[in-house]
């Protein structure tokens, strides 16, 4: 039984010192832009979103939408449609952009701006890339309904629809080659209902329904919660991939904040990795 109990010590402090000079690493990387040392070289290369492709996924479920006349396709959209014909695209990817630019700065390396993507350095040890190639804002209709019931044991049901709106991101993180993978990150919001029932009279019932509606300052909002995002989470594939480059192993996924420009969590890289970029 001793002989158990220090097998089990010895893994665990394996463990924690794998997991304390993974951090070390990582925490060393970062402080060494603050100190503007000799040592941080590194630069990060951005290639911005220069447009964003509308979609309503609505539309997918219209029987027989293709083959009807322009002019009834263009009804069924109006009565389908309504952030997207109102989102101004220009203040939408300036959220985006200025919020990814934001939190990058935030660590202290040097962010150079391409806008020509063709134009991006390819990318090594010393130049990180970041390319946008496509932005999508997706719109939807969802269907859903409200049950209750009475104490005599009558039911009622309440349908309805809420709408959905997902901001879409796919990027190439420091492609090294033209057939580098392809990143997927996106961020979704939808409206909510509430309803109170106000009378039970023969037998029917009286609902007062509330809907929070989206609007287009929601887009505008979810654009920049989607570039503070994406630009977190390519700062800890940044460290996450200098420990290993730095130490030949890495056994940890670091969660960064860059509100304070720190690392405020860490995890087993199995289960971190989950929380980060959807490779497509």
């Amino acid at each position: 039984m001793r002989k158990l109990y220090i097998i089990l010590f010895l893994v665990a402090l394996f463990a924690f010192t794998g997991c304390s000079s993974d951090l070390y690493y990582a925490s060393t990387f970062i402080n060494k832009f603050e100190r503007q040392s000799d040592k941080a070289v590194e630069q990060i290369y951005v290639a911005l979103p220069q447009g964003v492709i509308h979609t309503n996924s609505s539309l997918n479920d219209i029987a027989g939408f293709m083959f009807m006349s322009e002019h009834e396709q263009d009804s069924v959209i109006a009565s389908k449609t309504a952030i997207l014909n109102r989102v101004d695209d220009s203040i939408l990817l300036s959220q985006f952009s200025s919020a990814f630019l934001y939190a990058l700065s935030r660590t202290q390396i040097p962010v150079v701006v391409v806008s020509d993507p063709s134009k991006l350095p390819v990318a090594d040890d010393g130049h990180f890339t970041v390319n946008f190639v496509q932005m999508e804002l997706e719109e939807y209709l969802q269907p859903g309904e409200s049950h209750f019931s009475t104490r005599g044991g009558v039911n009622y049901s309440y349908p309805y629809q809420l709408r959905h709106l997902s901001l879409n991101a796919w990027m190439q993180l420091d492609a090294r080659d033209s057939a580098s993978e392809v990143y997927f990150r996106n961020r979704e919001i939808e409206e909510t209902f509430r309803g109170t029932v106000t009378s039970l009279r023969d037998g029917k019932a009286t609902l007062k329904t509330h809907f929070d509606r989206l609007a287009p300052a929601d887009a505008y909002r979810t654009a920049w919660n989607l570039g503070i995002e994406c630009a977190t989470l390519y700062v800890e594939k940044i460290l996450t991939e200098y420990v290993c480059r730095a130490k030949g192993t890495n056994q940890t996924y670091f969660y960064y904040n860059p509100a304070c420009n720190c690392i405020e969590d860490i995890a087993p890289y199995d289960e971190g990795i989950k929380d980060s970029f959807e490779k497509m």
